[in-house]
């Protein structure tokens, strides 16, 4: 019993260390713009005090709207600043030459992240006037998922709009 107690007490400073990333933390940023027009759907979710970015990139070639994720964790104490300049330099043309690394990238698994409803709400062209896309309102689904020891992301639903280019 004594060892079962000592094992405990060992583990459950690792298990403080493992910062949640719960959706209702985060500061939500959408990118679906660049310079040369529309673009794939990229939201990037700011955990500022667990110094953490989640990023997930919707796809706009086709009416599937993949959604792929990858959690990014940068060293304790990375300001809120510094990891605006990353995200900036991420969907930009690298204002900030002097931006923070990420410690660990971790990929979600397949699957993770699924388009659960869709509703077109218009039409836009490219600044080219050459593509014409859809403009789409979905709802997204992210299921839980942890790397022991590093991060805990909750599941979550959310809301994105989507550019598709049109066939």
């Amino acid at each position: 019993m004594k060892t079962a107690a000592l094992l405990l007490a060992a583990l459950l400073p690792l298990a403080a260390a493992e910062p949640e990333l719960a959706f209702k933390d985060a500061k939500k940023e959408q990118v679906r713009h660049s310079m040369m027009g529309m673009r794939d759907t990229l939201l990037f979710y700011t955990f500022a005090e667990k110094s953490a970015v989640l990023v997930l990139n919707i796809g706009n070639k086709d009416a599937a709207m993949s959604v792929t994720g990858t959690v990014h964790l940068f060293a304790a104490g990375t300001t809120a600043e510094d990891l605006g300049k990353w995200i900036n330099n991420q969907h930009s043309d690298g204002l900030f030459p002097d931006v923070p690394k990420p410690s660990l990238s971790s990929k979600l698994p397949d699957g993770t992240c699924t388009v659960t409803a869709r509703e077109l709400t218009g039409h836009e062209k490219q600044p080219d006037g050459k593509n014409s896309f859809g403009d789409w309102k979905i709802k997204l689904s992210i299921k839980e998922y942890r790397v022991e020891g590093k991060f805990h992301l909750p599941a979550f639903e959310d809301e994105a709009n989507v550019f598709v280019k049109s066939k």
